[in-house]
Order: C-alpha cells, then structure tokens, then sequence
C-alpha cells in the first residue's frame, strides 16, 4: 500500500476506533444502569459523608431504577477507599461519596498517598456544604471559645483535640484554629469521625470540629456542648452558639462539603445520568427537611460546580500545609 494511502487509512480506522468507543460510551448510557450501584463511602458508618450517603441513596434510586448500596471503607483519613474507586472500572457502577477531607487535604498530607483524586477521579456533583461546630465534652470546665483559649496558653499541649485522621478536614482546620489563636492543643487522630466522636463524648479528647449532623445526637443526649458555629449566621436551632466571627475569627472558614465523584474514564452521558439523579434527590422535599434539621446547604448543579470548589481548594490548602508544617504528621 502507498504510505500516503497507508496513513489515510489508518486515519480512517482510528476515526472508526473512536466513533465505535463513542458509540459504545451512548449506549452504555442508554442502557445505564441495570444492576445496583455501588457507593463508597471512605469512612466509617456515622459520619457526615456515611450520614449523606445514606440520605441520598434512596431519591436517586428512584431515578435511576436501581440501587444504591452503600460499602464503607475507612483507613488512611479516607485515602483507602478513595482509592478503591479511582481503580475500579469506569463504568459508574462505583461511585464515590467524597469530601474535603479524602478529595483534598489528606492527599497533601498523609505519606505515600497512592490516590491523586483531583486527577484520578471526575466530579459528578457538589451535593451540599455543611456547618461545623467546636465542640467540647460536657463536663469540660470551659463554656466559651474564649475560655478554651485562656485555659490552651496557660497549660501548652495540655488539652487534646480530635479529628478523622491525620489529612482529614477537622485535623487540618484546627491546625490552622492553633496558628491564628497562638495555642498549642495535642492532635488525636482517629480512624473516621464515628470513633473520633465516641472518643469526645467519653472525655479522651477535649476539643474536635464536627459538622451539624454529626454533632447531633451528643447535642441532644448533653454528651456534648458547642462552643461556636462556622455558619456566617447563627442558625435558628443553635441562636445561643455565637459564630467564629463573633468569637474574634472573622476570616477563618473550617467548612465542609460533600460531593460525588467516579474514575476519571468514565463516559460523560453516565456522568450526567448520576448528576440528574443527585440533582432530582436534593430537590425533593423530604432532602430538604433533612437539610434544615442537618445545618446543610444543598448545592447540586453541575458537575463543574464541585470541579471549581475542588479547583479552588487546591490553589488554597498546599500553601497553608505547607505553611503549618503538617506534611507528614
């Protein structure tokens, strides 16, 4: 064959290549799903990303014909089944149930991270963004951020904080609460926020920050006692617990978020077929009575929405890692 005629064909094969491996992406999507979705949630049953997990997987059964199992898997503040995803088959019978926490801050700073989720994994959807409290046991001898404070510079590391794991959101956040109150607390990593808040309740830790949800049943049994809230407002079930604006930290946002994401491959007609369900699942009236109850601001939208927030998260926590010195803690 002429090699001018050799090279016009093997253009045309790959065009035909990449015709074919669309057409299979649209069909695949077509015919997507028939049979039950899994959602990884990288931590423990009982915190925020389980309790969301958990939350949403029924409204987008019903818009997807089938369902959504939730599988946890803890480890490595959330850096083993962050993971298991971006390796599994891209074909959005895996999803994952990610946060800040796994997505972002755990990658910069746990040794060896094996997961690069900005680049391993594709956003599906933000589905909300949390509030978070500073919260103390209830037999703790101080009722105020302030007092906290007073008691952390008069006994150095004498008081001990807790957090999902070294990396995850609250550990990083009260890093960061540390530097700017010129105190030193004691880190307590934990294996998810589930152990983490059984820990505080039992008095093993003095101080953790928790989203709203999480916060709930220690609130509501007196196990626990909020200190202050990160909401910009106070939020009318908490109008007693001032803001960490009012309590002197008007530039300081230890907020959370949650979101769905699947390995990067993934075709994009699968990819909108999940963010319709999360968006037809957080658009339902009883999500957004979860939400009131839950101190949460549902956000759906498209999957650039979570895609700018992860964007904008990274140009914001390597400098402030490294500025604190945690890489490797």
């Amino acid at each position: 064959m002429h090699v001018s005629n050799r090279r016009r064909f093997l253009a045309v094969a790959g065009g035909l290549g990449t015709a074919a491996a669309a057409g299979r992406a649209w069909a695949q999507a077509g015919a997507y799903p028939d049979h039950p979705i899994k959602l990884v949630v990288p931590n423990p049953p009982g915190g925020p990303s389980d309790i969301v997990a958990r939350f949403l997987a029924e409204p987008m059964r019903a818009v997807l014909g089938q369902p959504l199992v939730v599988d946890n898997r803890p480890g490595a503040a959330g850096l083993i089944g962050t993971a298991s995803v971006a390796a599994a088959p891209a074909d959005g019978y895996t999803v994952l149930v990610t946060s800040r926490s796994n997505h972002v801050m755990a990658p910069l700073v746990q040794k060896n991270a094996t997961v690069d989720p900005p680049k391993d994994l594709a956003a599906v959807g933000l589905a909300l963004r949390a509030v978070g409290l500073f919260v103390v046991p209830a037999q703790a001898p101080f009722k105020t951020l302030q007092e906290l404070i007073a008691q952390a510079k008069a006994k150095p590391g004498s008081l001990f904080y807790g957090s999902a794991g070294v990396g995850a959101t609250n550990h990083v956040a009260i890093e960061q609460f540390k530097s700017l109150a010129g105190i030193e607390l004691t880190h307590v990593p934990y294996k998810g926020s589930g152990p983490m808040i059984t820990a505080l309740m039992a008095g093993e830790v003095q101080l953790a920050l928790l989203d709203f949800a999480s916060a709930q049943p220690g609130l509501k049994n007196g196990s626990l006692r909020p200190l202050v809230q990160t909401a910009a407002r106070r939020l009318p079930s908490l109008a007693e617990v001032p803001t960490l604006a009012e309590s002197g930290f008007r530039h300081y946002d230890p907020s959370f978020w949650i979101g769905l994401a699947v390995p990067r491959a993934t075709p994009a007609p699968v990819v909108a077929r999940l963010n319709q369900a999360l968006n037809a699942a957080l658009a339902e009236t009883p999500m957004k009575a979860r939400a009131q109850v839950n101190g949460w601001e549902l956000v759906g939208g498209a999957p650039q929405v979570l895609a700018e927030t992860i964007a904008q998260d990274m140009s914001e926590f390597p400098p402030l890692v490294k500025r604190l010195d945690l890489k490797g803690a």
